[in-house]
């Protein structure tokens, strides 16, 4: 038997070795949730919904003011069945990825408060091992937009256009091997959706090989999910930390947290401006009420990505979300609670708080947060 190149040899091994994490009482609550597909958007009513491991899903329906733990599995860490740090939100529609390493569900939601899979069940998904409540393994995060959620993470995509009725799956092994860069190589892929204006996914990876922009690389998808193409960016100048990516809809700024630099795209990632100094190493990038944050020990607003300003020296570290009425929310993943402000940033409270579980191998605060429009 020849052996497995060593790249293959490790992600198996990987997959085994986190999948063993999983107890037959983890695949008992996992097989308790009931199965989606048949979601009833009505988006009236605003929710955030913040998550960290454990499948935790913390929601206010009232502009931040109280909140509930809708949601929790059993304690969990960075890898594993219950690893999460990632939401998002389309068309009413929330959705969280849950798990890394180890078997893969989405969680979601269209009311904030009452949860089940995303899938219909109606599509085995690879490595499913025939349980259709299982999706695309080691996803690292979703984004949403135009009624469809997108996963990303190691090697595959895969995209619901239809609130987990269906999927497609696109595999990235050996789907650019004509490319003259030679091999791909990249891990812990992000997804962004760029907007209604270029309907477009952009999705940023670390870089693993040798050569090439060491921010990562870039993919994208122009027909919701379904197929991806591996950019060439211009004006992107190499760097030496793992960028940070997100858009307001129509502009794209990515950051380096370690140089402390920012670069934007006003094509959907075709085309790059920078580097820009943002004044703050570090620091979590959100998009609050028309403009960037970057929010870290010092933290700094840009409206274009290029031009940076100090904020309020009391805005907390860690990532921001926004509502509609422009109230704020802070999380970071070495929290445990949840802050509020409704002055821009100046004062905050603290509005909800939990009690982490003792367990190894991750940071128990929340680690992402979103905010939309639900049915009341």
């Amino acid at each position: 038997m020849k052996p497995l190149p060593l790249l293959l040899a490790s992600a198996i091994f990987s997959f085994t070795t986190f999948g063993a994490e999983e107890s037959p009482e983890d695949a008992k609550i996992r097989a308790s949730i009931p199965l989606g597909g048949d979601f009833k958007p009505n988006p009236k009513v605003g929710a955030f919904v913040v998550v960290g491991h454990g499948a935790r899903i913390i929601t206010s329906k009232d502009d931040g003011k109280t909140w509930k733990q809708a949601f929790f599995a059993a304690p969990g860490a960075d890898h594993g069945p219950w690893a999460t740090k990632s939401v998002a939100y389309t068309n009413g529609v929330f959705a969280v990825p849950v798990a890394w390493g180890g078997p893969t569900i989405y969680l979601a939601s269209d009311d904030a408060v009452n949860w089940r899979h995303l899938t219909s069940g109606a599509t085995k998904l690879p490595q499913s091992n025939g349980d259709p409540r299982l999706m695309t393994s080691f996803t690292w995060g979703l984004a949403g937009g135009k009624g469809a959620f997108v996963s990303s993470g190691y090697m595959t995509f895969s995209a619901t256009a239809d609130l987990g009725k269906t999927f497609k799956t696109f595999g990235i092994w050996g789907a650019f091997k004509d490319d003259p860069r030679g091999k791909l190589s990249t891990h812990h892929i992000g997804a962004v959706y760029c907007g209604d204006a270029s309907g477009r996914f952009l999705a940023l990876g670390d870089n693993r090989g040798d050569s090439g922009p060491k921010f990562g690389h870039l993919l994208a998808s122009d027909d919701l999910g379904k197929t991806w193409k591996w950019l060439a960016p211009k004006g992107l100048d190499a760097t030496t930390g793992r960028g940070a990516l997100t858009s307001n809809g129509k502009l794209l700024v990515m950051t380096d947290p370690i140089a402390a630099n920012a670069w934007t795209s006003a094509d959907a990632g075709e085309t790059w401006d920078g580097p820009h100094a943002t004044g703050t190493e570090r620091a979590a990038l959100s998009f609050v009420n028309g403009e960037f944050w970057l929010c870290g020990k010092k933290s700094r607003a840009s409206t274009d990505g290029k031009t940076w300003r100090d904020l309020p020296a009391a805005v907390p570290d860690g990532k921001i979300i926004a509502s509609d009425k422009g109230t704020l929310i802070s999380i970071h993943p070495s929290r445990t609670n949840i802050q509020r402000s409704t002055d821009g940033g100046k004062t905050w409270q603290e509005v909800f708080h939990y009690v982490a579980p003792d367990i190894k191998g991750g940071a128990q605060g929340l680690s992402a947060g979103a905010f939309g429009l639900v049915a009341p």
